[in-house]
């Protein structure tokens, strides 16, 4: 008579948290494991990173030699990933190696592997950043290992000649609000130049700024502000091709824009800036400068026509 043995499961081979099917035998895991590859796969579309894991990422994770514990999960909003058998596990703020460490350590506290060997990678479509503005090859570009500003502009095939002073950088994905940074085209300012990026950063190279000349000037128009750091007003109206005569240098305004969309009017005496006699202003993006004309000068030079009109044909007539 042949006996069969047969083992019941106890109440600690159940699952946690209530769950129906019942916990899996302690699994033995072997680095490279007999069958690797329904484990390893799960890795397949991931990178390893040791940038800090954020909400929103996807990671990929991978047991080897025990598929049952591999799986790919989005991380959430509290920088959680749902895990079997152990619930929760709060992975937001490591790197690859640390979080495959954390779990490693639930697997074994759990007394679920034996000497498990994970590896947790992060989905490539989540750990890039997209560089815009006036670069020569905007577009996303994947973010692998430590990288600097520096090194995404070079990616995407440097400055264009519009490059303004300017650049924004977003993260949607983490919250962070918009930060401006300062920025030198020449390269000579190389502070923001080497700062450190994030995945999921947007990179906005903004262009030029350019302020407005009118009134009495040889070439009133648009001038761009990329010539240098600074422009002060009396380079400007040097790129204006300087006053014209019946001008009235002393009524010359700079009409500004505020950030609430009011407009404040300075007036200065731009005959004293020309001779060095008072502060040089400096001018900003979308500042309007208008050179007035004299009233007097241009009164006296329209009866200087007028008087020219009347008597040329006799000056002509007398002076042959």
């Amino acid at each position: 008579m042949v006996m069969l043995s047969i083992a019941i499961p106890t109440c600690k081979q159940c699952s946690v948290a209530g769950a129906q099917s019942a916990r899996p035998a302690v699994v033995t895991s072997v680095q490279g494991g007999s069958n690797p590859s329904a484990s390893a796969s799960a890795a397949d579309m991931g990178e390893l990173t040791d940038q800090p894991i954020r909400a929103g990422d996807t990671v990929h994770i991978s047991v080897f030699g025990a598929p049952d514990f591999s799986l790919v999960s989005k991380v959430s909003e509290t920088g959680d990933v749902p895990y079997p058998f152990v619930g929760s596990i709060h992975v937001a703020g490591l790197d690859s190696r640390s979080a495959a460490e954390l779990i490693a350590a639930k697997l074994t506290e759990q007394q679920l592997v034996v000497s498990p060997h994970v590896l947790v990678t992060i989905d490539g479509a989540t750990n890039s950043i997209t560089v815009l503005g006036e670069v020569r090859m905007p577009g996303i570009y994947a973010l692998t290992g430590k990288r600097q500003l520096s090194d995404l502009i070079a990616a995407a095939g440097g400055l264009t000649a519009n490059t303004g002073r300017v650049v924004e950088i977003s993260n949607e994905r983490s919250g962070t609000s918009k930060q401006y940074l300062a920025w030198d085209p020449t390269m000579h300012n190389t502070a923001n130049y080497d700062r450190a990026l994030s995945p999921g950063d947007r990179i906005l190279v903004r262009s030029c700024g350019i302020a407005y000349v009118g009134g009495h000037v040889a070439k009133p128009g648009a001038y761009s502000l990329c010539g240098s750091s600074t422009i002060t007003l009396s380079e400007l109206i040097a790129l204006a091709g300087g006053t014209v005569p019946m001008t009235s240098e002393k009524h010359t305004y700079i009409i500004r824009a505020q950030e609430s969309g009011a407009r404040t009017v300075q007036e200065v005496n731009l005959s004293k800036i020309l001779h060095a006699k008072a502060a040089d202003p400096v001018v900003k993006e979308d500042d309007i400068i208008y050179v007035s004309p004299s009233p007097l000068k241009s009164a006296m030079n329209q009866t200087a026509i007028a008087a020219l009109t009347i008597v040329g044909p006799l000056l002509y007539v007398y002076h042959p």
